[in-house]
């Protein structure tokens, strides 16, 4: 049996594991600050740098994720320490939004990947 693209298929399941997450943790159709805050240099818009509330290591989250922020977008440790994703939506679930933290947002602390 041929066991043709392996990569791909994994970036399938883990995308249908982020779904998963969508649909069992994020009930409401809308913004969710993810567990995600802060990073070891600063301003930076690379997720693999940010930390996990949960203790997860992002480096190989990321790996596996290949999500990234959106464009003009970063998390630094004074002004906007938190990320966010929108459930159901395309657009925002690969792509991150940045927020200072006090917006009254709903919360996930799950990692998808972890």
């Amino acid at each position: 049996r041929a066991r043709g693209n392996h990569g791909e298929r994994l970036k399938q399941w883990y995308q249908r594991r982020v779904r998963g997450v969508e649909q069992n943790v994020m009930r409401h159709n809308t913004w969710y600050w993810l567990g995600t805050i802060c990073n070891s240099e600063g301003q930076n818009t690379n997720i693999a740098a940010f930390f996990t509330a949960s203790g997860e290591d992002m480096r190989q989250i990321q790996q596996r994720l290949n999500a990234r922020m959106h464009p003009g977008h970063h998390i630094n440790n004074h002004s906007h320490p938190c990320m966010m994703s929108h459930r159901n939506n395309n657009s925002w679930r690969w792509q991150y939004h940045h927020q200072h933290g006090h917006e009254g947002r709903r919360i996930v602390c799950e990692a998808p990947l972890g």
